[in-house]
């Protein structure tokens, strides 16, 4: 299924790509940075455990509303129009109750230029995107959640907390380049690489190409991939260059067993 927003990042184009690469025999899914959690949401089961963890508070208000107040989201979100003067407002004030927040969120996030939040998108060829839409994907992201444990910590403690041989995280951290949001410009990729380097359990990481990443996961399983821009197309530059990462050989469908030395390094 979608995700109901969308989020700068976000693995909307990119997960049919990566999901192939996700060993079956795994026992639980992690992804320590959660975001929109379009990976999450391609499949309707990855594993007898699912975790969704994100450090941003709202976002993981936004997943707890959903999982245990559906209907009394989709009551608030009903009266929000596509409104300038609303957005502003809203900007103002995020609101009084959790439900309330998760509401004002997702509005300020579906109705902003690029999913930023922070200033108002229109277009001069369409309309507004629909959000009855969006209230209908609640309904079907409800039942989704339902076995899936929602966790608001760093990274490293989901890792530390979730690690097992037969356990596998797919890491989705802020990347080098391009638009990041205010909570991750400080973020540090070394520290990231070093927790990586001596986990139990099997990684796929997805990052942005460039030669600073490259030399960071220098010796791991990498393959190069191309997507569509999201946002700020420039002539001649529509396409962004990724890569996907991981401590075990990529292969479709595979079922690799990550190194035995436990470094993650391939071999």
């Amino acid at each position: 299924m979608d995700a109901i927003i969308g989020w700068i990042g976000g693995k909307r184009l990119l997960r049919k790509v990566i999901a192939p690469y996700v060993p079956k025999d795994i026992k639980g899914y992690i992804e320590p940075f959660g975001g929109a959690a379009w990976m999450l949401l391609y499949k309707d089961k990855w594993g007898d455990l699912e975790v969704y963890n994100d450090l941003d508070n709202r976002l993981v208000n936004l997943f707890m509303q959903v999982k245990f107040h559906p209907d009394e989201l989709i009551k608030e979100l009903d009266w929000l129009v596509a409104s300038r003067k609303l957005f502003g407002d809203i900007l103002k004030q995020e609101g009084l109750t959790e439900i309330q927040r998760a509401a004002r969120f997702m509005y300020l996030i579906t109705r902003s230029f690029g999913s930023k939040g922070d200033s108002f998108g229109t277009s001069q060829k369409r309309g507004t995107s629909s959000m009855y839409n969006r209230l209908e994907r609640i309904k079907d992201l409800h039942k989704r959640l339902d076995m899936v444990i929602i966790e608001n910590l760093s990274y490293e403690q989901v890792i530390d907390k979730y690690d097992t041989k037969s356990n596998f995280f797919y890491c989705d951290p802020p990347y080098m380049l391009g638009y990041t949001y205010e909570n991750s410009k400080q973020f540090s990729h070394e520290a990231l690489r070093d927790i990586l380097k001596s986990i139990k359990g099997r990684f796929i990481l997805s990052y942005d190409d460039n030669p600073e990443v490259l030399k960071l996961y220098k010796g791991y399983d990498i393959k190069h991939v191309t997507r569509t821009k999201g946002i700020n197309r420039k002539e001649g530059k529509s396409e962004f260059n990724e890569v996907i990462i991981a401590n075990f050989k990529l292969e479709e469908s595979g079922s690799s067993l990550p190194n035995s030395l436990g470094s993650g390094v391939k071999q």
